[in-house]
């Protein structure tokens, strides 16, 4: 990356000198260009003062080099002899003729030229034009005011090249670090040993937010799989525990009746009867069992909107000679319309009547309040410990140990309740007090929160 970054970086330089180059090129021939046509008028106004002047040709060169700084005026005859200079020099290095200049006016052009003078090799612009058929006047002036720009620009630019390699050298190493702990960043995020990332560039920041995002999300997906893979140890665990204990029994008292240890026809009599009793408790956890998992794959289906005081009623028909026997009022409170099959309300509303009148304390009550889409069953017994209930609607869960001694279920009642509810779209939590009884409410869903 560092390298990329640099060979980015030095096409950009590159670029940029070569505009300046060019840039200071244009103003260097625009300089030269305007000095040509300066000494283009004054060639003109010396040929036609050297053909008017009755002067020697001495005097004229020195007067009208005069007329600008570092002019210099040459007549020359056109075999190359020189006749007047005016830096009072008789001979010239090199042979005249040969000069561009010269040569042009001998073919009856007149003579332009740039070049590095050969006298003091510095960058000098010449003109030429002839008097008269044996006479040759030529001006010449050092391009001093352009090449001191040149030099200014060209150390311009080296300073610029310099000032440019030092920022390069600094500014990629430290962009370059900046990315490297940005990298480190991202790799502490995505081994969850950070929450967040503050982002090098701004523009970066949404992208890194989307990724500790999706980083969290990963993080919850991966301990929700790792609890549902728990929970399915403990249902199996569960399960089997469930059903290994009623057959243990079943076998014993088998065995007793086979092998004929039974006396009386009491004890076979109780043999049978506690064999066809751990019977029945095998087919209603298998029972359990299946309406669990039948609540937890079903699909959803439309539901037509009914009372739930009327199938609430019809439960608490159902429980009361459970209720009578430990003389606790069951009461209904208000109604609501809820969208649920019917066969699905009935089977939540009886696995929570159920649970409140087995653990409710004797003499008690069990309330049920219904309104606006909210069913609340209450009961006055004894709750449930706060460490027990955040599990209790884990299957085959029991808090026992918190309760009387009632008759045990098979600790898949609550779980059946709660898949049933995901299925209707709807919530159900508890809340309960040591010494205060138990509180399950269920939302349903409705058109006033769907808006919301």
């Amino acid at each position: 990356m560092k390298r990329r970054l640099q060979r980015i970086y030095w096409r950009g330089i590159l670029i940029t000198l070569v505009m300046a180059m060019a840039a200071i090129g244009m103003a260097a021939w625009l300089k030269i260009d305007d000095t040509r046509a300066h000494l283009d008028a004054m060639l003109d106004a010396a040929l036609k003062w050297t053909r008017d002047s009755g002067d020697d040709l001495q005097s004229l060169s020195d007067t009208i080099a005069g007329i600008s700084p570092g002019l210099r005026v040459t007549y020359l005859l056109d075999s190359g002899l020189i006749l007047a200079d005016s830096e009072q020099k008789e001979e010239l290095p090199g042979d005249p003729l040969e000069d561009a200049e010269i040569a042009a006016v001998r073919r009856g052009e007149i003579g332009k030229q740039l070049r590095m003078s050969a006298e003091d090799a510095s960058l000098t612009l010449y003109l030429a034009g002839r008097v008269s058929p044996q006479l040759i006047l030529r001006l010449s002036i050092p391009v001093i005011e352009t090449a001191r720009v040149l030099m200014v620009y060209g150390t311009a630019l080296l300073l610029l090249f310099l000032t440019l390699y030092l920022v390069q050298r600094r500014g990629i190493a430290r962009l370059a670090a900046d990315q490297s702990r940005q990298f480190d960043d991202i790799r502490l995020l995505m081994d969850g040993e950070t929450d967040r990332v503050q982002a090098v560039f701004p523009e970066f920041q949404p992208s890194l937010d989307a990724i500790s995002y999706r980083v969290r999300r990963l993080k919850e997906d991966h301990r929700e799989v790792l609890r549902t893979l728990n929970l399915r140890a403990d249902f199996v665990a569960n399960a089997s525990h469930e059903l290994r204990s009623p057959l243990t029994s079943v076998r014993g008292y088998a065995e007793i009746l086979k092998e004929g240890m039974a006396d009386n026809d009491e004890e076979r009599e109780t043999c049978l009867s506690t064999i066809i009793g751990e019977c029945d408790r095998m087919l209603a956890v298998i029972e359990d069992i299946l309406r669990l998992g039948r609540a937890e794959n079903a699909g959803k289906k439309p539901a037509k909107e009914q009372s739930a005081r009327q199938t609430a009623e019809e439960v608490c028909r159902a429980l009361r000679p459970q209720a009578e026997k430990k003389d606790i009022a069951l009461i209904l409170e208000g109604d609501t319309p809820v969208k649920a099959e019917e066969k699905d309300l009935w089977e939540i509303l009886y696995n929570l009547l159920d649970n409140a009148i087995r653990y409710g304390k004797t003499g008690g009550e069990v309330r049920v309040r219904m309104e606006k889409g909210v069913i609340e069953v209450r009961d006055n017994g004894i709750g449930i410990a706060p460490d027990h209930l955040p599990h209790i609607f884990e299957p085959f869960y029991r808090v026992d140990d918190t309760r009387d001694a009632a008759p045990e279920g098979t600790g898949l009642g609550l779980s059946i309740v709660q898949a049933l509810m995901k299925r209707l779209d709807g919530t159900i939590h508890a809340e309960s007090d040591a010494g205060t009884g138990t509180r399950i409410i269920l939302h349903f869903p409705t058109e006033e929160r769907k808006t919301k």
